[in-house]
């Protein structure tokens, strides 16, 4: 479908406050807050009006297993901060890419229902 000049596409947003709360760890350069920073500068410079603006619904274990095993979902669901010193975990965290780029942190699982839902 070509679109015209004239035509009236709204951009879709999707945000949720809690997004700010999580913390990756010190170091690592993905910062949530940045997240709540830039939605207060879209809602300061009036952006918001031009766009469809939505809170992401939380994606429950059973819709998330549409794109996800099992096995992962339950790795990120019960993964902990703690377990990347446990020797223990070492296997799931290595089959899982889990390491400092892509961090265990608190409430990771609950972080990635949202991000999901948003998707869904």
């Amino acid at each position: 479908m070509a679109i015209r000049a004239h035509s009236k596409i709204r951009v879709a947003y999707y945000y949720d406050g809690d997004v700010g709360n999580y913390y990756y760890g010190q170091g690592h350069p993905m910062k949530p807050h940045r997240i709540r920073m830039a939605h207060n500068l879209i809602l300061n410079y009036g952006l918001y009006r031009r766009m469809e603006v939505y809170r992401p619904h939380v994606a429950t274990f059973e819709e998330m297993t549409k794109y996800h095993t099992n096995d992962y979902l339950t790795f990120l669901k019960n993964a902990r901060p703690v377990d990347v010193i446990d020797s223990n975990t070492a296997k799931a965290r290595q089959r899982y890419n889990v390491g400092e780029d892509c961090p265990v942190f608190d409430g990771m699982y609950e972080f990635c229902q949202t991000s999901c839902g948003g998707s869904l």
